[in-house]
């Protein structure tokens, strides 16, 4: 009894000494391991079809009153191509994500640091612009 106790004592102590002195280290995993460890199968659908909500409804809403005010934030848009300036504004041609017609425009992120009273946030977060702020037009290209 003596001899177990001993060992185990033993063996405690030595177990305080190298974790204090770094010797023992938890396991630590990676964040995106516990994310792909812990999400559930149903994550991998859920996020597509809110992506494709958003779009929609920014497609859906371009255009809302005489102000002209249309979605023009980046995140929405795809194949984004620089093609020039217009009064002082970086002019692009896109897509929407989901959407085969090309539009010409600005994009909200460019315009928020030139002119934010131009930049309207929508409920769902997405930025749209107020052409007529701007004395442009965003049009359709094919």
């Amino acid at each position: 009894m003596r001899r177990i106790l001993l060992s185990s004592t033993t063996a405690f102590a030595m177990s305080v000494c190298m974790a204090s002195a770094g010797g023992i280290a938890e396991p630590v995993m990676e964040p995106e391991v516990v994310a792909a460890a812990t999400s559930s199968s149903s994550g991998g659908v859920i996020v597509p079809l809110l992506l494709l909500l958003i779009i929609a409804a920014a497609v859906s809403s371009g255009s809302s009153g005489p102000d002209d005010i249309n979605i023009s934030d980046a995140r929405v848009k795809t194949d984004i191509e620089w093609v020039g300036m217009a009064k002082g504004f970086p002019i692009y041609q896109y897509r929407y994500i989901g959407t085969a017609t090309r539009f010409e425009g600005v994009m909200a992120q460019d315009v928020v640091n030139i002119r934010p009273d131009a930049v309207v946030t929508r409920s769902n977060g997405v930025m749209a612009v107020n052409y007529s702020k701007l004395g442009l037009k965003m049009r359709v290209v094919h």
